[in-house]
C-alpha cells in the first residue's frame, strides 16, 4: 500500500496525530496547501510569530516599491528580489507528483507580481493582506504558488518545529549542509533527503481566499458603478473569483475601482478560518488508503491460475484486478466511498487514488509492479502496470460526467501507450450520472471499431450511482 509518513519511522498514525503532524503519502498527490490565513491561529509555538512574519515581508515589498524612482534602480531590484520565491524541498505535502517541491516564483512571475504592486500602491492599496487574495486576480498565481510564497517566508520556523516534534517522537536526526551552516533534520530513508513536517492546523485543500461562500456580496456603491462592475464580474464574490472571469479583466476592473479592492479585503478578513477537517477528510484525501487496504484484506483475488505472468498474459491479470475494482464498488459498498457526507460525488481523482490502493494491495500480492501518473512526455497517464521490460498494460480511470471521456479513449490511452511502449490497455469508466448518453456514444466508438477489427482498449463500465444504504463504510 502507499507508505505515510509515519509508517517511514516505524510510528503509529496516531504519535503523529497528537503532535498535530500532516500525516500525508510519500510520492501521492494530496492537494493540501499552506494558508497564509490561518498562520496567525495556529497552536504550535514555532509559528507565533510566522503570520507576522508573512506580513513583513510584504508589507517590505509594498515599503520599496512605494519609494522606488523609476523601474530598475536599487529599490526595484530588492522588491523583485524579496518577490522571488525558489523552490523549499522536502515539504511533506505532496501536491506535485514524484516529488516534494512546490511551485515556486520565478523571475517572470516575480515581475508580473511587483507591476501588479505598483498599479495597486498607485491606486492608494497598501494592504500587505492583498498578496494572500492575488491568486485570485494574477495570472500564473494559483493556490499552490501562494501556499509557496507562505513556506518560503516561515520556513526556519517549520524547520523548528520539525526538530521539536521529531525529537519528541524519538525520530533519528542526520546532518544536512544547508548553504554555510550544517542543521538537524529526520532523514527520508528512501531517498536519503531531510525531511520538513508541517502542522495540520495551517493546512487547507484551497485556501480561504478561494472558498467563497454565496454570502459574499460585493458592496453597494452608486448605480452606474454597480451596473459595470456587475456586467464584468458579477454580484458576489464567488462568482468573481470563479473560473469564469479572466483574472485579466479581474484585475483591471480592481485597478480602476480601488474601493473594491477593499470591499474584497474587507469579506476575506471577515472569512472564519478554519483548518481542514483530517478527522472526516471531507475531499477524501486521506480515506482512500486505509479503505483500499481493508477492503482487499476482506476480499482477495487468487491469479495464481495465471502464474507465471508473462508478456502474453499479463492484459488478463490487469483486467482481472479491474473487474475485482468493479465488484469492490457494485456488489460490497466501495461505492460509498465516491461520495462525501452531504452525498456529493467526491472528485475523479478520488476514483484513480482508490483504484491505485486497491490494485497496488493485488499487484503486491503478486510480484507486480504498479506506476501511479507515469510521465513519458505526452501527459499524465493514469496507471501502469507491468512485469519486466515487455509485459505492460496501462489503465485509465475516468467518470462518464468528464466531458473528455471520448478523448480520453479515442486519443489519450493510444498516445500514452506508445510513449509506454505498451500494447494493451483498459479504459475503466464509472458511470455517476443517471443519464448513460456518454458511455452509449462511448461504446458506439468501441463497437464500430470492433467491427472494423481495429485495434482498441478494453472498456469496463462500473455503476458507480449511489445506492439507497445511508452508511458510510470506511
Amino acid at each position: 500500500m502507499p507508505i505515510r509518513f509515519n509508517q517511514l519511522f516505524n510510528l503509529s498514525e496516531q504519535d503523529l496525530d497528537e503532535k498535530g503532524i500532516f500525516n500525508g503519502f510519500i510520492d501521492i498527490d494530496a492537494k493540501f496547501h499552506v494558508d497564509p490565513s490561518l498562520l496567525k491561529t495556529s497552536q504550535e509555538p514555532e509559528l507565533s510569530e510566522a503570520y507576522q512574519r508573512f506580513q513583513e515581508h510584504f508589507k517590505q515589498v509594498i515599503f520599496l516599491v512605494e519609494n522606488s524612482k523609476v523601474k530598475g534602480d536599487r529599490l526595484w531590484r530588492e522588491a523583485l528580489q524579496r518577490l522571488h520565491f525558489k523552490e523549499k524541498p522536502y515539504i511533506m505535502l505532496g501536491y506535485s507528483v514524484g516529488d516534494n517541491h512546490g511551485s515556486a516564483i520565478g523571475k517572470k512571475i516575480a515581475g508580473q507580481l511587483l507591476e501588479t504592486t505598483k498599479e495597486l500602491v498607485a491606486v492608494g492599496i497598501k494592504d500587505p493582506v492583498i498578496f494572500e487574495l492575488i491568486g485570485l486576480f494574477e495570472e500564473g498565481v494559483g493556490a499552490d504558488r501562494i501556499s509557496d510564497m507562505a513556506i518560503s517566508v516561515i520556513f526556519n520556523d517549520l524547520v523548528k518545529y520539525t526538530q521539536r516534534v521529531a525529537k519528541e517522537l524519538n525520530i533519528k536526526f542526520t546532518e544536512f549542509k544547508r548553504g554555510d551552516e550544517t542543521v538537524l533534520l529526520p532523514m527520508n530513508p528512501r531517498n536519503r533527503k531531510p525531511i520538513i513536517f508541517v502542522p495540520k492546523d495551517i493546512l487547507r485543500t484551497l485556501p480561504i481566499a478561494y472558498s467563497w461562500d454565496e454570502i459574499d456580496h460585493v458592496a453597494s456603491y452608486n448605480q452606474s458603478l454597480r451596473l459595470k462592475v456587475n456586467r464584468i464580474i458579477g454580484n458576489t464574490w464567488k462568482t468573481a473569483t470563479s473560473s469564469k472571469v479572466r483574472k485579466r479583466d479581474f484585475k483591471e476592473t480592481l485597478v480602476k475601482h480601488p474601493e473594491l479592492i477593499n470591499d474584497l479585503i474587507g469579506q476575506y478578513n471577515k472569512k472564519p478560518r478554519v483548518a481542514y477537517d483530517f478527522d472526516k477528510d471531507p475531499s477524501g484525501e486521506i480515506v482512500w488508503a486505509s479503505a483500499a487496504e481493508n477492503i482487499t484484506a476482506r476480499h482477495p483475488i487468487n491469479l495464481r491460475d495465471l502464474y507465471p505472468i508473462t508478456s502474453q498474459n499479463i492484459f488478463e491479470v490487469v483486467k482481472r484486478i479491474c473487474q475485482q475494482y468493479e465488484h469492490l464498488i457494485e456488489n460490497n459498498g466501495l461505492w460509498e466511498l465516491l461520495y462525501n457526507d452531504d452525498a456529493k460525488l467526491r472528485n475523479e481523482r478520488f476514483a484513480q487514488k482508490l483504484f491505485y490502493g486497491v490494485a497496488d494491495s493485488y499487484c503486491k500480492a503478486n510480484d507486480l509492479d504498479l506506476s501511479r501518473e507515469p510521465n513519458a512526455g505526452s501527459g499524465a497517464l493514469d496507471f501502469k502496470i507491468s512485469r519486466g521490460y515487455d509485459a505492460k498494460v496501462t489503465v485509465e480511470v475516468k467518470y462518464s460526467s468528464n466531458t473528455s471521456l471520448i478523448k480520453g479513449y479515442e486519443k489519450q490511452l493510444p498516445t500514452y501507450n506508445k510513449a509506454e511502449r505498451a500494447d494493451e490497455s483498459i479504459y475503466l469508466v464509472l458511470q455517476t450520472t443517471a443519464s448513460d448518453a456518454s458511455i452509449k456514444r462511448l461504446l458506439k466508438i468501441v463497437n464500430g471499431r470492433k467491427t472494423r477489427k481495429e485495434a482498441s482498449p478494453e472498456v469496463i463500465i462500473i455503476d458507480a450511482a449511489r445506492k439507497s444504504s445511508a452508511s458510510k463504510k470506511r
